[in-house]
């Protein structure tokens, strides 16, 4: 009789222990290993226990008919067929939008470069390479930028418009490219987007692959993206040592990227914050843009915590604002999703200032949303995109270029999550402790502590300086401070 389990649970069954209801189903079938997770909400023993079972069994079935495709791999298997392995063996325990991150990274970054290699080839010098090339030179497809070719830009300085009537500024808000001087950089030669140069050819009247060359815009990585991309390239050589695929990881032994003040996120500091501020309220761009950017300024969200924050979130009559839900990436296109740490749940106080805003914004809303009548999506959330649907990442990020270009007296780098930055960055400059701070901000002790040390390396420097102002003054006193010896 086969000896069962400790666990009490079927044999070939394990439970995900950092992940309550996940469980992972294992057989062997002729030599070859199936796996596949399978999540339940049962939390009755008996009941779980006849549940898991049944579902071991028809996956054992299945796989005994050949209805399922292998899940085991070898030290000989590519990288490639390690990473469908990978991603679908993990499915169920991640949230999509991290898996919607992975498969970009695997996708862009590592399989171009080493998904025809075995396993077994890779060594640790071949992924400190592969490294050392990201931080340099960069990697992936790059984005898409077009620059104007030379018989287009000897045609747009024969067609250039009146500039006592406007000139091309005026031609530049017409066609909703919205920043002054776009045509000067496109005549200079400089690169933009698709969307600008499909724009300025129309206008002109030329084709857009006429007058403008596409190229890729490829540059070099920071070593905190690059890091990133180690730690999930690092996951999977983990999960193949605990599978027995592989002996050890070979980027354990890689020489990896070190953060240094130069991946530093950028932020905003107490003379800068009205500057942008100001800035803010000049843009031209949608409310909704521009609250959003307010929200994760003032209270330190997220940018899916802000574009996912509904009106029953707010609590006007006390003053509280609840952080519930996050707007993300899924499989399915942008989604409501529940928060991805129960530390991202908390409850924020809601300053008078930002209340006001709030409530303007909230009846402005509701004019428009009555002046698109059915066009209007109207899901309840504070922060939409034009039609009331939920709003894309990229929209706060644009508005914080479009400023960028505006204002060259802030910080260049900044971008949404940088609002996010500059928030926890006033509450360690205003003394408040690491414990709070990681309460307001949603995040861990460790994590505030490890990426805001330049924070606090300026508060107690300043500290120090008190210190030392309040010895100075005792050089002027009558009775300076004498030290005296304890036997004396």
């Amino acid at each position: 009789m086969a000896n069962k389990p400790k666990s009490g649970l079927p044999s070939g069954v394990t439970a995900r222990k950092d992940r309550p209801g996940l469980y992972r189903m294992r057989v062997m079938i002729n030599g070859q290993q199936f796996i596949e997770c399978y999540r339940t909400e049962e939390t009755s023993k008996k009941k779980l226990q006849s549940e898991l079972q049944k579902a071991i069994d028809t996956f054992r079935d299945k796989a005994e008919k050949g209805m399922l495709k292998s899940g085991d791999i070898s030290d000989k298997s590519t990288f490639a067929q390690a990473v469908e392995w990978f991603v679908g063996m993990r499915k169920l325990e991640l949230r999509e939008s991290t898996q919607l991150a992975d498969n970009f990274l695997f996708g862009h970054y590592l399989i171009p470069r080493l998904g025809n290699y075995k396993l077994k080839e890779i060594t640790s010098p071949m992924i400190t390479k592969l490294l050392a090339e990201l931080l340099e030179k960069g990697g992936g497809g790059g984005r898409a930028v077009y620059t104007a070719k030379p018989e287009f830009i000897e045609l747009m300085y024969e067609k250039k418009p009146d500039r006592a009537a406007g000139g091309f500024n005026l031609v530049a808000r017409e066609l909703g490219i919205g920043v002054d001087n776009t045509f000067v950089r496109v005549r200079h030669g400089d690169n933009c987007d698709k969307e600008i140069a499909e724009k300025v050819a129309k206008y002109f009247g030329v084709p857009l692959s006429s007058a403008f060359e596409k190229k890729a815009d490829v540059k070099p990585l920071s070593a905190a993206y690059v890091s990133k991309i180690t730690y999930t390239l690092s996951a999977l050589f983990t999960a193949c040592v605990r599978n027995g695929v592989l002996l050890q990881n070979p980027v354990t032994n890689a020489t990896k990227p070190r953060i240094g003040e130069q991946d530093m996120p950028a932020y905003l500091d107490n003379a800068q914050i009205p500057i942008f501020l100001g800035a803010l309220n000049e843009l031209d761009i949608d409310s909704s843009a521009r609250v959003s950017l307010t929200l994760m300024l003032m209270l330190g969200l997220r940018s899916g915590e802000a574009r996912g924050l509904r009106w029953i979130d707010i609590d006007f009559n006390s003053g509280i604002v609840s952080i519930e839900k996050n707007c993300g990436d899924t499989l399915n296109g942008l989604a409501l999703t529940e928060l991805k740490t129960k530390r991202s749940r908390r409850k924020l106080p809601l300053s008078p200032m930002l209340r006001d805003i709030l409530l303007e914004h909230k009846a402005g809303q509701e004019r428009y949303a009555r002046s698109l009548g059915s066009m209007w999506q109207g899901n309840g959330v504070v922060c939409p995109n034009l039609t009331g649907g939920l709003m894309d990442k990229a929209t706060p990020n644009k508005a914080v270029k479009r400023i960028l270009n505006a204002r060259e007296d802030l910080p260049r780098g900044l971008h949404a999550h940088s609002m996010r930055h500059s928030f926890v960055s006033l509450l360690i400059s205003n003394g408040l402790d690491v414990v709070n701070v990681a309460a307001l901000a949603g995040d861990t002790i460790e994590i505030i502590s490890k990426h805001y040390a330049h924070s606090f390396a300026e508060r107690r420097a300043a500290a120090m300086d008190v210190v030392g102002a309040s010895f100075a003054q005792l050089e002027s006193t009558p009775a300076p401070l004498r030290l005296v010896a304890a036997n004396g």
